[in-house]
């Protein structure tokens, strides 16, 4: 009796199938299982598929959506069937092309892979309850729980092999599909910041971004010793948070390398500042994740204008910076005067002389007179900020004035102020620029 009952499966005659599956493979399942099981097949198809919809929209989405879910059950509801009609001794039959590419179709609309995963799964257990209908209908009463026990068995084996299969697909098809996106995304924006011609509507399509706004760039990295989350799931959480506290229309973010993805949030170029303070005085740090952003800056040329200060306010807050936000217009002084790293440890050297050594107290005066002069040389608004007493801003810059090298003419000077600007950006004095 083994798999013979399954040719007595009659369709709901009130209720007409529209097969979504290549004429080649329904000829073949008519072929072995006959025509009115196959059709029973199809309506049992489309009544999962509409079950797998219903706790799982994210199928959904449009007609063509539905027919890919449509096409994705009735293949392999089929190759089930098939699996019923044999026993053990054949192998698992395959899943059909038909439910591959409807595979494929999922990972490139994003459907995450649980969800895919999920839908087999209802899809299944909507089978085997289907199929146990069939038994208690069509197998004698004393034949009923071996082939109920068969057919569990059976479900059990198709089940984890229509997964695995059904992973594998996805993974392979998703990382196609990104690696081709992703590459074509990437030369573009090499083109951009190469300050190359592009062609602005074929570049914007491709980026699927307003190359025309006015441009907010980022490069967020990640902070391994901070928390156990992936860092690509942390970036990106972090990308959406400043978007919202930009109020940016749309946000660009394309992986860089390694633990780094560089983003363009598109704002408006009049409440820009506004948006950038907010950014700065509200937004929460994120766990794990740390930031460089760079100057508003509107156009094709404002995209590479304002990466390029974000890759600069970068590169100050890995040498210096102890706070998760490095804005580039706090450190474009430093980021420029430091460019040539081994000319500007000479010239802080030079300028600064013992001052410019490190150690705790010594970095406490250069900063003291670093802000003393900022202040147009005022000990009360330099103690303010300092939130120190009036009197020790006074000693701290007497102390640092000694230190400077007799050749160092006026602390008031240019040279003065930029060597301290440059210290203070590295933290330390003689490793200013290393």
């Amino acid at each position: 009796m083994t798999g013979q009952w399954l040719q007595w499966l009659r369709p709901d005659p009130g209720r007409l199938t529209e097969p979504v599956l290549s004429p080649v493979e329904l000829a073949a399942a008519r072929t072995e299982l006959g025509a009115a099981p196959v059709e029973w097949a199809l309506q049992s198809a489309d009544a999962i598929a509409e079950e797998v919809l219903r706790k799982v929209p994210e199928h959904g989405g449009g007609p063509t959506a539905g027919t890919t879910l449509r096409r994705v059950t009735q293949s392999a509801v089929l190759t089930g069937l098939h699996l019923m009609a044999s026993d053990f001794s054949r192998p698992i039959p395959t899943l059909a092309e038909d439910a591959l590419e409807g595979c494929r179709e999922f990972a490139r609309r994003g459907i995450p892979l649980e969800l895919v995963l999920r839908g087999v799964r209802l899809g299944h257990a909507q089978l085997a309850h289907r199929l146990a209908a069939g038994v208690e209908e069509h197998v004698p009463a004393d034949q009923r729980l071996a082939e109920l026990r068969r057919i569990d068995d059976l479900m059990f084996t198709y089940v984890d092999a229509h997964s695995s299969v059904m992973a594998e697909e996805y993974i392979a098809e998703r990382d196609r599909w990104r690696g081709s996106d992703e590459a074509a995304r990437r030369a573009v924006i090499d083109e951009l910041l190469a300050a190359r011609p592009v062609d602005r509507e074929a570049a914007a399509l491709r980026l699927r971004y307003d190359l025309s706004s006015t441009h907010v760039a980022a490069v967020l990295w990640g902070d391994d010793t901070a928390t156990s989350a992936p860092a690509a799931e942390r970036l990106h959480h972090a990308a959406s948070t400043m978007a919202r506290a930009l109020e940016a229309a749309r946000t660009l973010v394309i992986p860089a390398h390694d633990n780094n993805v560089w983003v363009w949030f598109a704002v408006s170029g009049e409440t820009a500042e506004d948006h950038i303070r907010h950014l700065r005085s509200s937004m929460p740090e994120p766990a794990g994740v740390r930031a460089a952003l760079g100057p508003p800056a509107p156009g094709p040329h404002g995209m590479r204008r304002s990466h390029l200060g974000a890759l600069q306010a970068q590169r100050m807050a890995l040498r210096a910076s102890d706070s998760w936000l490095c804005d580039y217009r706090d450190i474009r002084l430093a980021a420029l005067v430091t460019a040539d790293s081994e000319h500007a440890r000479w010239f802080v050297q030079e300028v600064l002389g013992p001052l410019a050594s490190e150690g705790a107290r010594l970095h406490e005066l250069r900063e003291t007179l670093r802000i003393y002069l900022a202040e147009e040389r005022s000990p009360r608004t330099a103690a303010e900020r300092l939130h120190i007493a009036r009197n020790t801003v006074t000693y701290r810059v007497k102390r640092a004035e000694e230190l400077l090298p007799v050749t160092t003419t006026a602390v008031s000077s240019l040279e003065v102020r930029v060597a301290l600007e440059m210290a203070a950006a590295s933290r330390t004095g003689t490793s200013a620029a290393s």
